[in-house]
This record gives C-alpha cells, structure tokens and sequence, in this order.
C-alpha cells in the first residue's frame, strides 16, 4: 500500500486522538453519507471491518495512521477533514439547545435571572435576562466593559443612557458600548424578558449553574 505523506498539521491531530470521539464521528459520517460498514470497508481499501465495529463502539480511542488514512480515503476526504469533523462534533465547537438554555446564574439581590443559551465562553455571552417587576440593573451588572445588544422579549423598560431618557417596548432594542453608563428599570409588576448578547462575555468568573 502506498503511503501518504501526512503534514505536520496533521500529526499533531492525531497525537491528541484520544481527547476527541473520533468513532463516533466515523459513525455519523457513515451514516450521513448512507453508507454500511462493509460499504465504507470496500472504499477504504483494506480497512478491516472489525476495526471499524471497534473503532464506532469506542473500543479503540487511539487509531492508528493507517487506519485514520484509511477511513479518509473512504470517505474521500483528508485526515485532518476527519478531525475538523469530530471538533465540530464536540460541544465547545458545536451544539443544539433549546429556550431552557444550558446554565442560569441568580443575582437575587437585583431581581435578576440570566439564561446562557450556549456553552459558557469567555468571548460571548448570548442568553436571555429575567428581570423582576421593579427593579432594574445598570453597567455594574454587565462589567461596564466591551459591546452589549439587548432586546424586549416580554414586557418594557425604562431607563437612561449616559443620561438620555429611553423606553424599551417589545421588540425594541438597545445597543451600548463598554464604558457608557446606563440604567434600565422594569416599570411594570409582572416579569420583563430581555435577549442579551454580550462581546465578550460580561460574566467571566461568575458561577453558573447547569440549567435542568
């Protein structure tokens, strides 16, 4: 068998296959691509299928070059093809949620509830903030540092920018820059729901909690 030359990018992915599920994504893209394990045996050309089975059922974490060369010829993509796929399969790269969101972290003094709606990073913050009736928050609670983008899900609030009054309706938005000083109240008795996005995330350091 001839072998090809693997790059130096490459090989360093496969010194840290163990970190990264790599049969599960030979399951899902074999079974993305509709193909059997005898059919993707077939294409790699000498791939073993009960490699493979062991490979899928996590048996073996730690595949050898070969074989990584073999299940990329397969496929007909490259070895590093293999490993962007299983990146893209982890959580910190890739993921599905729902409106519960992942965590939650309470600032009951405040009357405050966020809702992070993906993985937490340091980088961003996109999630929703639960802000009791009648109270309110200011640049404090958001670190008074980098960019922030806020819009009225449920309910309204009032408040001033650097000392311009301002009224946030439903569906009204509100975009500020780090630095700015600002305060928003919610006027009305019953829960305001805001969509915040946050560049970076205004809660490094802050605990959260896995939202069940």
């Amino acid at each position: 068998m001839r072998k090809t030359k693997i790059s130096d990018s490459e090989e360093e992915k496969i010194q840290t296959t163990a970190s990264i599920d790599i049969g599960t994504t030979i399951r899902y893209l074999r079974e993305e691509n509709k193909l059997s394990g005898i059919a993707l045996c077939r294409r790699a050309k000498g791939l073993n299928p009960k490699t493979l089975t062991a490979l899928e059922k996590g048996r073996i974490k730690n595949p050898s070059i070969a074989t990584l060369e073999l299940l990329a010829k397969g496929f007909g993509v490259t070895v590093s093809g293999l490993f962007r796929q299983a990146e893209l399969r982890q959580q910190e790269y890739f993921s599905l949620g729902s409106p519960k969101g992942y965590y939650k972290i309470d600032f009951s003094s405040q009357g405050i509830q966020l809702i992070s709606f993906t993985p937490i990073a340091e980088d961003f913050f996109c999630g929703k903030m639960i802000v009791e009736g009648q109270r309110g928050f200011g640049e404090k609670l958001l670190g008074n540092i980098g960019t922030f983008f806020a819009m009225t899900l449920i309910g309204q609030l009032e408040g001033k920018v650097e000392g311009k009054s301002i009224l946030l309706k439903e569906g009204d938005n509100l975009f500020v820059k780090g630095g700015m000083k600002f305060q928003m109240t919610n006027t009305l008795q019953r829960n305001a729901t805001l969509l915040l996005v946050a560049v970076p995330s205004c809660f490094k350091g802050k605990t959260f909690l896995k939202n069940n």
